[in-house]
């Protein structure tokens, strides 16, 4: 685990976001007393899940960047745009 003050990690995110990517965890002290720890995001078992859904055929995916829908899809009721206006109301 490697520790590193607030000024220090602002100064050298990058090389501390790289080290997180390899598996280090990252605590942030300030005055010498831990406030956070930064951990790997731990997404395997989403990233299997979803791939389940293109192995058995209810979901495409070609490997890139989601394109959405090339058609509009037709709802009934209200657009979001007419949702969003009323809540700021």
């Amino acid at each position: 685990m490697i520790s590193a003050g607030i000024k220090d990690l602002k100064n050298k995110l990058s090389y501390y976001m790289r080290e997180v990517k390899k598996g280090e965890k990252v605590m942030v002290t300030e005055r010498e007393k831990i406030i956070a720890t930064i951990v790997p995001m731990d997404r395997p078992d989403v990233d299997n899940k979803l791939l389940s859904l293109v192995k058995e055929g209810f979901a495409v995916w070609k490997g890139g960047k989601p394109a959405g829908c090339k058609t509009p899809v037709k709802i009934k009721g209200k657009t979001v745009s007419e949702i969003v206006l009323e809540d700021r109301r």
